[in-house]
């Protein structure tokens, strides 16, 4: 029963730490402010990395994508808001130009929706 009792106590630990860490990485990245724009940095491998992006309303916003794996499932990025959907060669930067007019949180996606990003507006 005590070895039982430990491991559970692990357990709640192990997922109360996984927690924090999601919620850290809830907060977002802010973007570079360069010239009239904020530039963001986004590794596609397995997930978006950065997968939240903190922007200021009134400035464009330009997302540089690096896709570095093959799967088929990463091929393309979509922001339905915005009624984007650009392709992301393998090994190749591609840079998403957005204008958001309004705060608010906006999504961008793999066709499949494996890959899930959040982009915030405020």
């Amino acid at each position: 029963m005590q070895i039982l009792g430990v491991v559970l106590i692990l357990t709640v630990v192990a997922l109360f730490l996984l927690w924090i860490r999601s919620k850290r990485h809830e907060k977002g990245v802010l973007g570079k402010t360069t010239g009239d724009a904020q530039v963001f940095d986004v590794v596609v491998k397995g997930v978006y990395a950065p997968a939240v992006l903190r922007a200021r309303l009134g400035q464009k916003v330009k997302i540089n994508f690096l896709r570095q794996e093959s799967s088929e499932c990463s091929r393309f990025v979509s922001f339905p808001d915005f009624k984007i959907r650009q392709e992301l060669p393998e090994g190749k930067t591609v840079t998403v130009e957005l204008a958001p007019t309004q705060k608010g949180e906006y999504t961008f996606t793999c066709d499949m929706s494996m890959y899930q990003g959040k982009l915030i507006v405020e």
